[in-house]
Formats: structure tokens, C-alpha cells, sequence
């Protein structure tokens, strides 16, 4: 994994489920993606500068997922859980209707986040970050990819991902 401790690596772990060391939000700026910037500039509207992320509980949030127009962040902070599994509701109807957003290159991204939920409920936080880690790259030459990549831009590997996958789990 990218980073040193369980507790940086924690802050990957979006409160809905989602992986956000595939997140081109997170790895853009790591990985020097100035094409990826300038367009996530251009449709945020947020200046280049500001097109990055440490993780969805770190102190550095992508403005737009600090706002988390879906409730996650308000809903996780009033039931005083840190990801949705640990709800007593869990899975809620916010959950549920989040499922078929976020469809890019034929991949959704959210497609699978209550199995995601559950994994890291039954197995516990590290086996799915470190599953999250394996899938999340290149098989060929290792390195991490956006969750919507169908070739790892690095080595041009074909992968094989289809609707359902690539959702952080």
C-alpha cells in the first residue's frame, strides 16, 4: 500500500464504502495527470491547485466530497459512526439509491458498495484495504489505476472490467 500507517490508510476508506486510492482526485496529482487536472478544473470549476485529495477522512477532501451532496458525511456524523456498516440502518435507503450513480466507461463505481460494506464489516478494515489495493492495480506492471481505466496507461495492459466492478471493490 501507498501509505505508512493504519491510520492514513484508513482515511481511503470513503464513508459509503468507495475506495478513494482509485479516485483520480487522489492519485491526478500524485501521478502528475495535467490532462486529467485541467479537465477536472474545468468541470468543478474549483482552480487546478485544488484537484486533489488525501482520502475521504483525511484533513485534505476534494471541496465537492467534503460537501458529499449525498449525506454521507451529515448522516455518519449524527448516527457518530465513521462508515456506513456501522449503522444500525445499515444498508439505508440513502445507501441504496447511491448504488447506480457514478457509471463512467461502462464501469460503475458504486455498483457494489453494500458487498463492499459487508467485506469489510465481516473481515475487517485492513483484508479490505489491502484487497482494495491488489484490484485497484495494473496486473501487469503494478501500478494503481483509476477505477474507470479499461488500459493501465503505463504499460497499455488491457483490463477486463466490466459494469459492476471497478467500484472499490
Amino acid at each position: 500500500m501507498e501509505t505508512n500507517s493504519a491510520g492514513k490508510a484508513n482515511e481511503l476508506i470513503g464513508i459509503c464504502g468507495i475506495y478513494c486510492g482509485t479516485c483520480p482526485k487522489y492519485l491526478a496529482p500524485r501521478d502528475n495527470d495535467v490532462e486529467y487536472l485541467k479537465k477536472a478544473s474545468h468541470e468543478s470549476g474549483f482552480p487546478i491547485e485544488e484537484i486533489h485529495c488525501d482520502g475521504c477522512l483525511s484533513d485534505n477532501v476534494f471541496p465537492a466530497c467534503r460537501v458529499c451532496r449525498y449525506g454521507f458525511r451529515l448522516c455518519a456524523g449524527e448516527k457518530k459512526v465513521t462508515w456506513c456498516f456501522q449503522c444500525p440502518e445499515f444498508p439505508c435507503s440513502r445507501l441504496l439509491s447511491f448504488l447506480p450513480i457514478d457509471v463512467v466507461n461502462g464501469i460503475s463505481h458504486h455498483a457494489r458498495l453494500i458487498q463492499e460494506l459487508e467485506y469489510m464489516k465481516e473481515q475487517g478494515i485492513e483484508k479490505w484495504l489491502e484487497k482494495q489495493d491488489r484490484s485497484g492495480r495494473c496486473p501487469n506492471c503494478g501500478k494503481m489505476l483509476y477505477w474507470y481505466a479499461r488500459e493501465c496507461p503505463a504499460c497499455q495492459f488491457p483490463l477486463e472490467r466490466r459494469s459492476g466492478e471497478g467500484d472499490g471493490g
